[in-house]
C-alpha cells in the first residue's frame, strides 16, 4: 500500500511548480484529480515535443493523475467542484494570487463545506506583501531572490540555473506544506491554509551564504564553479581536454587527495594548512591542481580518485546521464503512456521507500479524459452530457 492511498487532491495547477507538487503526491498513492480549463487545458499540453497530438511536457509533470475539465466561470461547473471538495483532503493551485477568489473559491468557503480540507497556493511571491500580485516565472524569481547574483563566472554576468530551480523548489516546498496540513487535519479535524512562495523557497536555499551576509554586510561575489569557503572545488582540465569536477573541502579530504596524487608537499605548505587557508589561497591551490591534472587523461585520473574515495565527478551531458549505471540501477527513467499508445520517457520519482514497489510505467491522461468517471459521484449522466458533450476531445482528435 502506498502511504497516501485513500487521499484525494483536487489539482488546479499548471505549468511547473504546482504540477511538480501534486506529481509527488500522486506518486505516493494520492488520487490527484487535475482540473483543467477547456478547451486547451494546461499550457504544457501544447509543449515543444508533440506526438500524435499529445505532449511530453504534460506527461513529465502530470503522469499518474486524472484529468477533468471545468470552466470555473460557469456556476454549474463551479457547483460540481464544490461537491467534489466535500470529499477532498486538499486543493492545490498555483495561479496568480487573486485568481481563485475571482472564481469565488476561498479557504473560508472550502472549510465551511469541509473543515478538514487543506488549501495550498504556490505563487512567485506569495499571497501577501507588496509583490504578491506581480506575475512571476522561474527566471525572474531566480533574479529577484538573489540566486543569480552568486551564479556565474567570477568576472562575468549573473547566470540563472540551467534547471527551473525556482519552480521546482516552490513545488517541493508546496508538497511538504500540503502534507503537513493533511497530517494536522488527521490529528485535529481542522485543515490549513498553506501559502508557498517560490521567492521564499529560494531565499531558504541561499542559507549559509545569505546568513554570512546578514552578519557581516559583505555581499558575496560570483565564483563560478568554485565555492568561496574552501579549495579545490570546481572543474579542472585533464590532458585529454576533458574536465573533472572536484569538491575537496574538509582537511581529511585534502589529505586523501594529496596522497592519492602523490603530492606530499601540499600537506606541509603553510598556505594549505586548513580549509580556511585553502579558501583564501584558492588561486595557488587551483594552480597546483591544474598542473597535476594536466599530466593525466581524464578516465585514468577519475578511476584513481574514485579508488581513493576522493570526492569527484564527471561532468555528464544528457546522453551520459541516460546511460549512467546509477540512474539505471535506481530506475530513474520511467514511461508515461497516453491511451492512444504514445509513450514518453520521463524522469521518475526521486524518493525510494520500503514496501513500495518501484513503478516503471505510468498513465498520462488526455484533456478531460476522466471527467465523466469522476463527476458521476456528484451528477447524473444526463447533466454531465448536457454540460460537457462537445467539450472533451476524444482519443482520435
Amino acid at each position: 500500500m502506498k502511504p497516501l492511498q485513500g487521499f484525494r487532491i483536487l489539482d488546479f495547477t499548471q505549468f511547473m511548480s504546482g504540477p511538480m507538487c501534486t506529481l509527488l503526491l500522486s506518486d505516493f498513492g494520492a488520487e490527484v484529480i487535475k482540473i483543467e480549463n477547456p478547451p486547451l487545458g494546461d499550457a504544457t499540453r501544447q509543449g515543444k515535443i508533440l506526438e500524435e497530438g499529445v505532449s511530453s511536457h504534460y506527461a513529465t509533470r502530470n503522469r499518474g493523475k486524472k484529468s477533468i475539465v471545468l470552466n470555473m466561470k460557469n456556476e454549474e461547473h463551479k457547483a460540481l467542484f464544490l461537491e467534489l471538495a466535500k470529499t477532498a483532503d486538499a486543493v492545490v493551485e498555483n495561479f496568480k494570487p487573486g485568481t481563485m477568489e475571482k472564481f469565488g473559491i476561498t479557504y473560508e468557503l472550502l472549510k465551511k463545506i469541509n473543515p478538514r480540507i487543506v488549501f495550498t497556493s504556490i505563487s512567485g511571491f506569495g499571497q501577501s506583501g507588496p509583490a504578491a500580485s506581480i506575475p512571476a516565472f522561474d527566471a525572474t524569481v531566480q533574479a529577484e531572490s538573489g540566486l543569480m547574483s552568486i551564479s556565474g563566472e567570477e568576472n562575468g554576468r549573473p547566470q540563472k540555473c540551467g534547471a527551473a530551480i525556482a519552480d521546482y523548489c516552490g513545488g517541493l516546498v508546496g508538497c511538504i506544506g500540503t502534507l503537513m496540513g493533511i497530517i494536522s487535519a488527521q490529528k485535529t479535524g481542522i485543515g490549513r491554509r498553506v501559502d508557498v512562495a517560490m521567492m521564499d523557497s529560494l531565499v531558504f536555499l541561499l542559507e549559509n551564504q545569505f546568513s554570512v551576509y546578514l552578519k557581516t554586510g559583505a555581499i558575496p561575489a560570483r565564483s563560478g564553479n568554485r565555492y568561496p569557503g574552501s579549495s579545490p572545488i570546481g572543474d579542472f582540465m585533464c590532458k585529454d581536454g576533458v574536465p573533472l569536477m572536484l569538491n575537496i573541502s574538509t582537511d581529511r579530504q585534502w589529505k586523501i587527495f594529496a596522497e592519492a596524487l602523490q603530492q606530499p608537499q601540499w600537506l606541509t605548505d603553510p598556505d594549505f594548512a586548513d580549509m580556511n587557508l585553502r579558501g583564501e589561497n584558492y588561486q595557488k591551490v587551483e594552480a597546483e591542481v591544474s598542473r597535476v591534472f594536466a599530466e593525466w587523461n581524464s578516465e585514468e585520473l577519475f578511476a584513481l580518485l574514485r579508488e581513493h574515495n576522493c570526492v569527484c565527478g564527471r561532468i555528464n551531458d544528457f546522453e551520459a546521464l541516460k546511460n549512467h549505471p546509477q540512474i539505471e540501477a535506481r530506475k530513474m527513467i520511467v514511461s508515461a503512456e497516453y491511451d492512444n499508445g504514445v509513450r514518453f520517457s520521463v524522469p521518475g520519482n526521486p524518493i525510494q521507500m520500503s514496501d513500495m514497489e518501484r513503478e516503471n510505467v505510468y498513465t498520462a491522461a488526455r484533456l478531460g479524459q476522466d471527467t465523466f468517471s469522476v463527476l458521476r459521484e456528484v451528477a447524473d449522466d444526463e447533466k454531465l452530457h448536457r454540460l460537457f458533450d462537445g467539450m472533451i476531445p476524444s482519443a482520435d482528435d
